[in-house]
Parts: C-alpha cells; sequence; structure tokens
C-alpha cells in the first residue's frame, strides 16, 4: 500500500534490490477471487477490483459504494499476526525434528521473526492457505532501514531518522545471521528475509492492547489517504455488529476481543459516510502521524501532512540553554532555576515532570508541545514565542541546504530514494518556519497599526 496523492515509492535501482520471483508478486489478479472464496463473499468482486496507479497497486470501486456499505470481512483466522498461535504449533513442531533448523533464534525483531514466519509460509512449512495472499505481495519495497544506501537515508538530514535507520539495520543483519539456518531450510537467504521485512513492515497495523502487529490480506491493498479517505477499518464480532473501536489509524484498542474466538472476530473494510463512487480508489488513513513513520517503514513522504512534526527540544535542558543563548534569561540566574541536563528530575520549583526532562519536544503545524511553554514559563521567560521562533531559526540554520535548494534538487539527479529523503526534510523545514511566518505576519500588524 501506498499513500493516494503523494511521493511514488522507489522501485528497484541497484544489484541490492530482491529480484521478481515467480513465487512473489506475479499472482496480484489471483488475490480477491482467493478471497472471495475464502470468506465466502460471493459478491466481493462485484464491488471492488485490484488496479495498477501511479502509486503501485489499489483497490478500486467497481460500482457505487453507499455510505457505510461492508466492502468485505476478513476473518482473523486469515489474518498473518505477530503472535500467531498456528505459527508457534509449526515452530514446536520443527524444533522436535529430525531438521531442528532453530538455533538460537530468541529474542529477533518482530520484523525479522515474522519475515522468517512469512517465508516459511511461501514454503508451505507454516500457514500453506495464506499462499496466495503471500504471492500478491509486491517483490520489492524500498525503506530506509532495508534498502536505501547511506548516501540516501542521509540526505533526510535528521540525525534521529538517520540513527534510527541504522539501527535497524544492524538489527536487521543480526537476525539474518541468526536465522541462517532456518532461512536454509526454506531455500531461502537474507535477500530473501530483507524483502519479506520490508513488505511486512510497510504493511502492518497494530491491534489490541500490547500493540500487537499484524497483516490482513486485501485490507493491506488500500493506499493511504490524510483527507477524506473514502473507507475505514473496524474490528467487529460478526458481519452485521461493531463490537470494537473505528480504527483508520491503529486497528482497534479493545481489550475484550482477545477472549474472543479467532472464527467470530473479523476485520471490516466498510464505505465511509459519503460512499464510494463507482471507478474511485478505496483508500483509508493509515493514522495522524507525522512524516517520521512514514518514512522509515511505508517508504514515502505524504505531501503536505498536516500532522508532521519537527523536534525543538530534546528535553528542559536544552530549552535553558536555547533561552540562554537568545538573551532571554539571566545567564547568572540563581543556581535554584537551573536544569541539570543529566539528572531525571529538575529543579524549577519541583514542578516539572521528570518526563520533559527526558524526550523530545515536538513543533505541528498546529502548536507546540505544552512542556515547551510550561518549562518557559518556570524560567522566567516572559514570552514563550520569541523562545520557539529563535528556537526554529538555529534548526533551519543548521540544515546544510535551504528549502529552495531542496526544491530544485528534486528537478533531476537524484534517485528515487533521495528524492523521497529531501521531501521528508523539506517537511520538517515547512513545520519550522511556520512560527517564523507567524512572528513576521505580527510585525507586519503592528507596524501597520503604528502607521
Amino acid at each position: 500500500a501506498a499513500v493516494a496523492g503523494s511521493a511514488v515509492r522507489s522501485r528497484p535501482a541497484s544489484p541490492r534490490a530482491v529480484a521478481t520471483r515467480a513465487s512473489t508478486g506475479d499472482a496480484a489478479p489471483s488475490l480477491l477471487p482467493w478471497l472471495s472464496r475464502v470468506t465466502n463473499d460471493a459478491g466481493l468482486e462485484s464491488r471492488v477490483a485490484l488496479a495498477d496507479g501511479p502509486y503501485g497497486r489499489s483497490l478500486v470501486a467497481l460500482r457505487q459504494l453507499t455510505p457505510d456499505e461492508v466492502i468485505f470481512n476478513v476473518p482473523f483466522s486469515l489474518v498473518f499476526a505477530e503472535d500467531d498461535s498456528s505459527s508457534a504449533d509449526a515452530r514446536n513442531a520443527l524444533e522436535t525434528s529430525e531438521a531442528n533448523v532453530h538455533g538460537d533464534d530468541d529474542g529477533l525483531p518482530w520484523s525479522a521473526e515474522m519475515a522468517m514466519r512469512l517465508l516459511e509460509a511461501r514454503a508451505g512449512v507454516d500457514r500453506p492457505e495464506l499462499k496466495t495472499w503471500i504471492d500478491s505481495l509486491p517483490s520489492f519495497v524500498s525503506t530506509p532501514p532495508l534498502e536505501y544506501s547511506d548516501e540516501a537515508i542521509e540526505a533526510c538530514h535528521d540525525p534521529v531518522a538517520i540513527g534510527e535507520a541504522k539501527e535497524v539495520r544492524a538489527a536487521h543483519l543480526e537476525a539474518a545471521a541468526a536465522l541462517r539456518k532456518r532461512l536454509a531450510f526454506v531455500g531461502c537467504d537474507a535477500d530473501d528475509l530483507r524483502w519479506a521485512a520490508g513488505a511486512l513492515h510497510s504493511r502492518c497495523f497494530t491491534h489490541g492492547p500490547r500493540g500487537t502487529h499484524l497483516a490482513v490480506p486485501g485490507v493491506d491493498m488500500c493506499n493511504h489517504c490524510f483527507e477524506n479517505p473514502t473507507a475505514q477499518v473496524r474490528v467487529v464480532t460478526s458481519p452485521d455488529a461493531c463490537q470494537g473501536a473505528a480504527a483508520t489509524f491503529e486497528i482497534a484498542d479493545a481489550e475484550h476481543l482477545e477472549n474472543i474466538d479467532k472464527s467470530e472476530r473479523f476485520f471490516q473494510l466498510r464505505a465511509c459516510e459519503d460512499g464510494v463512487e463507482e471507478g474511485s480508489e478505496i483508500t483509508i488513513s493509515y493514522g495522524p502521524w507525522p512524516n517520521d513513520p512514514f518514512f522509515l517503514y511505508f517508504g514515502f513522504v505524504p505531501n503536505r501532512n498536516p500532522n508532521d512534526a519537527a523536534a525543538l527540544f530534546a528535553d528542559a535542558a536544552e530549552i535553558e540553554a536555547c533561552a540562554s543563548r537568545l538573551g532571554l534569561i539571566d545567564t547568572k540566574a540563581p543556581e535554584e532555576v537551573s536544569i541539570s541536563s543529566g539528572s531525571t528530575e529538575t529543579d524549577i520549583g519541583r514542578s516539572i515532570s521528570s518526563t520533559a526532562a527526558r524526550r523530545r519536544m515536538m513543533l505541528t503545524r498546529e502548536g507546540i508541545d505544552p512542556e515547551i511553554i510550561e518549562v518557559a514559563r518556570l524560567l522566567g521567560v516572559p514570552d514563550w514565542r520569541p523562545l520557539v521562533e529563535g528556537r526554529c531559526l538555529e534548526l533551519l540554520r543548521a540544515f546544510p541546504t535551504t528549502l529552495k535548494e531542496d526544491r530544485a534538487l528534486l528537478d533531476g539527479g537524484l534517485t528515487d530514494d533521495e528524492a523521497v529523503a529531501v521531501r521528508y526534510r523539506m517537511s520538517k523545514k515547512e513545520v519550522l518556519l511556520g512560527p517564523i511566518a507567524q512572528a513576521r505576519a505580527r510585525e507586519a500588524a503592528r507596524e501597520a497599526e503604528t502607521k
């Protein structure tokens, strides 16, 4: 799945890209007939079809879908889940067999363990009923941790995102080494594992109180749309009565559903309240996230993401240091109003939570983290706005390129992966420019008033 109206996902462009295989990516047209058969829904193929568009495969409406109409149901028994009990049974059988291909592979990242099981299912060792769905998955998914070159990752100019991508890459390489025997047992190698992990990174939902990762056949063909998605996903206990939370971003958090048998639980794709026009794409919202997870794990950057955010401060001590640099507080203030960057508590009136001293504090297109305002108040900063505006200028000046230069770079000369990384940093700069533009507007209004 991708994003409707956004950057095109990257395509294979280097020898590291996993080649298309006869068993992967060629069976997409068989997905909906298979889903219709296994869910006993004879009308499914009269409602929707798969189509190839500018953002990859998508679902489109074959007729007018009425408001809140059920497009299709997928029982939990067909869901590929992180904590799949049937997969655990298959693993136990393998461990006690003569093959005993499982080595020291405990404690793997969720995506590596799920990717290994996906390859085992493709080989018929585990969950053979899902092979048609697995064969329909794209033959290549480009995401920063698994497929980008170092140069492409670093083009995002965000140290935190770069660090996370490289940490995930290192963890995946360790997992591939630990899974060597299991991979060989099903005729696969590290490239296959990377392909499977990338496919799962870009397609999994999280579900339930523990945030369990799972992939839902059919629903995973829906592309993302922030504004006016045409459909939504719900968890229901029967095809007709919704018992769970509407879940357009994190598929339900209904703890009581965990105790209901899988055969009685469904993921349900339904048209939104305006219905869906014939020929229109079926889109859902992946959630009100900033661009970071889209970039790192879905492999694209939404255009004009209203939820994107930029980190202004790592902790309360950074706020104090910035306020001092900007001349907003007395650098020789009494010691009792200082903040120790190494402590888990602050000394200012003992009223700033320890969390504020440890987590990054963000700026969005709509506002700022309230902790910034609170810390500024306790530091004696009379108006928090010059603090935020000054910090935004500092961060913008730290970028090696300007927004104008970034736009020029997109006109040519970049790989697909580099272009996605540039779009990521452009959006962060746009967020940082917001308070500066507001400050200039206030100043212009004051000048007009004076005149």
